[in-house]
């Protein structure tokens, strides 16, 4: 089978595909995006791609990961913090020059789990203002889901919290919390998809207003950021049942209305928007491509799709929702873009 031309503005790498992101940093006014980097027969690498408007990155170095190193989070520095095979949580720094990256301390930062939880991974480490904090996902030893925090003075020693929230018969991965238009947003991964919680924070604990789903179509984990210009953004890993698996979802930037979670079009795509792209529709919450069902979306308000290769990414404004699904016609190569008003 030949492969789809490849796409031009979801980033790519070189060689391998994408697998998860560690985050985006703002920097002088550029963004740099570091992420895992899948190697058929060689491993895991860590990658690093720089973009100056969000939409085109420039790849970078890639270099072997530090050991056996799994899914974590980036903070200014940079500095990556990450779970090891053993379940035990790290961080590491680069090499001069970037020529690969080193575990910067003599061992572990947290090496077991803390009373009544049976494992814990995928840290997200932000800053709080008046120091720093952690997040792992893990379960209790009743089986339930949760999420724990701890925090930091100086991104080395790190106190335990407590739970911050947890639920029965669900399975979390990679949490990210942040506030955004007077709440806080809790996202995780459940399996294939992406779940968000609304709701408030006190400093050790979330509670959920309301539940949603992010994520439609084949859209993997996904990270957000605070863009140069101050806005809360999110990337996202598309998923395995694309031609080109693993790419860069398109920039998007989040609102919180009416108790749910909108995604938009960050205002970079501007320039790269056309109106039309033959064969695609969208009626009914229904995204055709020639007639074949590609997405099914939630209905609202503006329904805005991007073509890209093989590669449909869809919002719809007012309700939350973002896809991706596989062009069933052969694409041409370069961009098409389509804008479509007004649908239900």
């Amino acid at each position: 089978m030949e492969l789809a031309p490849r796409p031009r503005l979801h980033f790519t790498p070189r060689t391998g595909r994408v697998g998860d992101l560690f985050g985006v940093l703002a920097v002088d006014g550029r963004h740099h995006v570091f992420y895992e980097l899948d190697i058929a027969g060689e491993g895991t690498a860590w990658g690093w791609a720089i973009s100056d408007d969000l939409v085109i990155w420039t790849e970078q170095g890639v270099v072997p990961a530090p050991g056996d190193a799994r899914c974590g989070t980036v903070v200014a520095g940079p500095v990556i913090f990450y779970t090891r095979g053993d379940g035990q949580i790290t961080r590491a720094v680069p090499e001069p020059g970037f020529a690969g990256w080193r575990q910067d301390v003599p061992g572990p930062l947290i090496t077991t789990p803390p009373s009544g939880v049976t494992d814990m991974c995928d840290p997200a480490v932000w800053w709080a203002g008046s120091g720093w904090r952690m997040l792992l996902s893990g379960r209790l030893r009743d089986g339930s889901a949760a999420v724990l925090q701890y925090h930091s003075a100086d991104l080395l020693n790190w106190s335990y919290d407590g739970v911050l929230i947890a639920k029965e018969q669900a399975t979390w991965g990679c949490p990210r919390l942040f506030p955004l238009d007077g709440s806080w947003v809790l996202m995780v991964t459940t399996g294939d998809e992406v779940a968000y919680g609304i709701g408030d924070y006190d400093g050790l604990h979330f509670t959920a207003r309301t539940w949603g789903t992010f994520g439609r179509g084949s859209l993997g984990p996904a990270v957000t950021f605070v863009d140069a210009a101050g806005r809360r953004c999110l990337l996202a890993r598309l998923g395995d049942d694309l031609a080109w698996s693993g790419a860069l979802s398109l920039p998007w930037v989040l609102s919180v209305r009416d108790e749910r979670l909108i995604v938009t079009p960050h205002p970079n795509l501007d320039p790269y928007l056309i109106s039309g792209a033959t064969g695609l529709t969208a009626a009914g919450g229904e995204v055709r491509d020639h007639g074949d069902l590609i997405l099914r979306m939630p209905t609202g308000g503006e329904t805005t799709l991007f073509t890209d290769a093989d590669i449909v990414e869809v919002t719809v404004e007012g309700v939350s929702g973002l896809g991706v699904a596989r062009r069933t016609s052969p694409a041409a190569p370069g961009v098409r873009f389509a804008r479509f008003g007004g649908l239900s």
